[in-house]
């Protein structure tokens, strides 16, 4: 792998981890700000609540792989896979990677 080619995996790393991070804390925001729940099993509260888990779980995922020196082929796969990445951010480090393997 040439160090453009490490480069540019790196920076991708980085922005994923700024996505992931930012998404993050927009969620915990609007948990934060949340009104009080007035049943015990409000569906919005209990599903922003799962989003931040399964979100945190995924951070989790996302930090163990970069620890490894994660290749292109691993972020594109994790990139794919992510259900907390919207479409624009998704779209933007696909190409990141792309332009890494070439």
């Amino acid at each position: 792998m040439t160090g453009a080619a490490t480069h540019q995996i790196t920076a991708t790393c980085e922005a994923i981890a700024r996505a992931l991070e930012t998404r993050k804390l927009r969620l915990c925001a609007e948990i934060d700000h949340y009104p009080v729940p007035a049943a015990p099993r409000d569906a919005l509260f209990n599903r922003l609540l799962e989003e931040r888990a399964e979100l945190l779980a995924e951070l989790g995922r996302f930090n163990a792989l970069r620890a490894e020196y994660p290749q292109a082929v691993t972020l594109r796969s994790f990139v794919l896979n992510s259900r907390s990445l919207d479409a624009e951010s998704r779209q933007q480090l696909l190409a990141a990677l792309h332009d890494a393997n070439t």
